[in-house]
């Protein structure tokens, strides 16, 4: 079975890239992934594809376009195709890291071998970039268990991604004092096309050393999240982070078992009163009902303090799932606390796994 090669191309004059995707439709085992103008490109919002296909355009030659993305880190190989294809323009674009030179208009048959060839072998990352992490999904058993503060805090701990995907408006980038440039909605109309740069560019970065995916704000906002882009955010947020922590907010919703399926771990925070617990055995056993795996669920429990009236023992026990953090009351004060010991254990042995 011949493997389908996806082509995203990228130039400013929209006869060329319109030409190119006709050859492209014709060319058996390549497809297109999308069609953007170089500044859309070079944003970073980009949709996951094999190759990047770099089109001459008025005033932007494909080799500027090319050595942009190059140096940005594109995470595809970049074939460039050119009106002027001569020793000079080889020269160059193999010298800036391209992987091919094809003229324009391509020929159906040299295209498909160049993608091929390209797609082949795959861009080498730098030796600091993050390579396959761990994806963990917090939920929380009940609304006011501080899900998202122990999500906050997790992912602080280990220096990592935060994608936030609970509702309301207490989100964590008014606790980070935070005002993120582009938000989950940038990438909305992606799904499953979503790759680990695009997501890298919605990340904001904090002091602390953690960065953050921000939810979107404003009505209808939840709808933009779609199942297919949930499952995209947890494959892809192991490519950018060693630990990216996926806050889906009260278990119930219905993203959460799209975003919790694909996952490593899916923890679900509680709070030691038997209200709060009875709701998160509700919780497990919706998520198991949903198709996650009873092995990759843990409880941490949040705001426990000597004088409740359950043993941990027995919040373990009334949950039905194992025991993964206990967050002592307190702990979390604050809009940004330091992480306490038992979560920068739980996120080292995350990393570790």
């Amino acid at each position: 079975m011949s493997v389908e090669r996806r082509c995203l191309l990228i130039g400013a004059d929209a006869a060329v890239t319109a030409s190119v995707a006709a050859t492209i439709h014709t060319a058996p085992g390549l497809s297109v992934a999308g069609v953007l103008e170089p500044a859309a490109a070079l944003s970073g919002v980009r949709p996951a594809s094999d190759a990047v296909l770099v089109c001459d355009g008025p005033g932007q030659p494909a080799l500027e376009v090319a050595r942009a993305l190059i140096r940005g880190g594109v995470g595809s190989p970049v074939i460039l195709l050119s009106s002027t294809v001569d020793l000079a323009t080889y020269r160059a674009a193999l010298a800036l890291g391209a992987r091919g030179l094809i003229g324009l208009p391509p020929d159906p048959v040299e295209l498909r071998a160049v993608v091929a060839d390209a797609a082949a072998t795959p861009v080498a990352r730098q030796a600091d970039a993050p390579g396959s992490g761990c994806a963990v999904v917090l939920c929380g058993a009940k609304g006011g268990c501080g899900a998202s503060s122990v999500a906050l805090a997790l992912a602080y701990a280990a220096g990592g991604l935060l994608i936030d995907l609970a509702g309301g408006f207490d989100d964590a980038a008014l606790r980070l004092g935070c005002a993120p440039a582009r938000t989950l909605a940038d990438v909305a109309g992606l799904d499953d096309a979503l790759g680990s740069e695009a997501l890298r560019s919605l990340a904001v970065r904090h002091q602390s050393g953690l960065r953050l995916v921000a939810r979107p704000q404003g009505p209808g906002a939840d709808a933009l999240i779609t199942a297919a882009l949930a499952r995209a955010l947890v494959r892809e947020g192991r490519l950018a982070s060693t630990l990216v922590v996926l806050d889906s907010g009260v278990a119930g919703r219905d993203l959460g078992p799209s975003v919790a399926q694909p996952a490593d771990r899916v923890l679900i925070t509680t709070t030691p009163d038997p209200l709060a617990v009875d709701c998160a055995s509700r919780a497990v056993k919706w998520l198991e009902s949903s198709g996650v795996p009873a092995p990759s669920m843990g409880l941490i429990v949040n705001r426990w303090s000597k004088w409740e009236d359950l043993t941990l023992r027995g919040i373990e026990r009334r949950a039905g799932v194992p025991l993964v953090a206990v967050v002592r009351d307190g702990e979390l004060a604050g809009s940004l606390p330091r992480p306490p010991a038992s979560l920068t254990a739980l996120a080292a042995d995350l990393q570790a796994a």
